[in-house]
C-alpha cells in the first residue's frame, strides 16, 4: 500500500500474469458508508473513467437496493498465457462453469489464441467459453476464430 489521503488509499497490486503489458494493477480504495474501489486502465479516456468513478462513489455512499440472491457465480478468467500455462492458471479457481479467455493480446497471433482456446476446451470439456478481445478484433478476425 502506498500513501493515503483521508479515506482514500492508492494501492499497487502485483499481477501473477502480465496483462496489456502491465505487471502491477493500480487502484484507489476508499471508504464512504462502505468500501469501494476505482481502477480503470491507463489507456481509457476521461469520459469512460468518469463513469467508472461515478459508479464507485455511488456504491460507496448511496443506499443499495435489496438483495435478490445471496450468491453470484463468477467465471474463471484466463489471461493470454501459453497453452502449457493454462492448467496451472485455472487451478487457482474452484467450481467455475465458465472460462473467460483473453484473446487479441498485443504481440500475439490468432493461432496462439486458438491454441489457448483449444487447451481450455480439452481440459474443461463441460465449461462454457467466453472470448474477451476488449474490442480489438474486427469482424474478419472474429469469423476466423469461430470457423
Amino acid at each position: 500500500m502506498s500513501g493515503g489521503l483521508g479515506n482514500f488509499w492508492v494501492v499497487s497490486i502485483p499481477m501473477r500474469v502480465p496483462f496489456r503489458g502491465l505487471t502491477n494493477r493500480e487502484a484507489v480504495i476508499f471508504k464512504g458508508a462502505r468500501w469501494s474501489e476505482f481502477s480503470p486502465f491507463v489507456e481509457y479516456q476521461d469520459a469512460e473513467c468518469a463513469t467508472w468513478l461515478k459508479a464507485a462513489l455511488s456504491f460507496a455512499n448511496d443506499e443499495l437496493p435489496p438483495l435478490k440472491r445471496d450468491q453470484i457465480r463468477v467465471n474463471a478468467t484466463l489471461p493470454a498465457v501459453l497453452p502449457e500455462q493454462v492448467e496451472s492458471v485455472l487451478q487457482r479457481f474452484s467450481g467455475f462453469e465458465t472460462v473467460k479467455i483473453k484473446v487479441a493480446e498485443k504481440g500475439q497471433t490468432i493461432a496462439e489464441d486458438l491454441a489457448r482456446i483449444q487447451k481450455v476446451a480439452n481440459l474443461y470439456p463441460t465449461a462454457k467459453l467466453r472470448l474477451d478481445a476488449n474490442g480489438a478484433f474486427g469482424l474478419d478476425q472474429v469469423l476466423e476464430l469461430v470457423e
